[in-house]
């Protein structure tokens, strides 16, 4: 276990935009996210440093690019926790660990009508990264780079573990 912690930083990925955000830079060192709205074509790429350490200085310190990194995916991966990894993928630098995410790429829009009720739907602003000057969209999923059949092994770290230097 001792090896895993120095060697090997695994990150499970679902969550929301501000956590997305924060794992991309946080693996990569800074985070690079594109959204396409796809009823004006407009198209955009926010990019964004962590402060990991909370020192107010953005440098080599607030990354973990000296290790080995891993990102657990599935199917239930999806919105945010699909972008991750799809960005993961594109860098070359993140190993995916599990079976091919859930997909989609359009954001939740939270609307509330005038008498105060709310509602949900995708909207129209589609998640994606950008590569070589394209976007692409990561509506279809991340397949990883190595398959994990059995769920029971992504919640034990001592299998996860010897899974990991299996690889090697």
């Amino acid at each position: 276990m001792e090896v895993f912690r120095r060697a090997e930083v695994v990150a499970p990925c679902n969550g929301t935009w501000d956590a997305a955000v924060f794992s991309i830079g946080l693996f990569l060192g800074k985070s690079s996210v594109s959204v396409h709205n796809t009823l004006t074509g407009a198209q955009v790429t926010q990019n964004n440093l962590v402060d990991l350490n909370l020192d107010r200085v953005f440098d080599e310190k607030d990354s973990l690019l000296g290790y080995n990194l891993y990102c657990l995916i599935s199917p239930v991966s999806f919105s945010c926790g699909n972008l991750v990894p799809n960005v993961f993928k594109s860098s070359h630098r993140v190993t995916l660990l599990g079976q091919t995410s859930g997909g989609g790429a359009c954001s939740v829009l939270h609307l509330t009508t005038a008498d105060g009720a709310r509602f949900q739907m995708s909207s129209p602003l589609c998640l994606s990264f950008l590569k070589n000057g394209s976007f692409y969209d990561i509506d279809q999923g991340a397949a990883p780079d190595h398959v994990i059949n059995d769920y029971a092994k992504f919640y034990d770290r001592t299998a996860l573990t010897d899974y990991i230097h299996s690889l090697y």
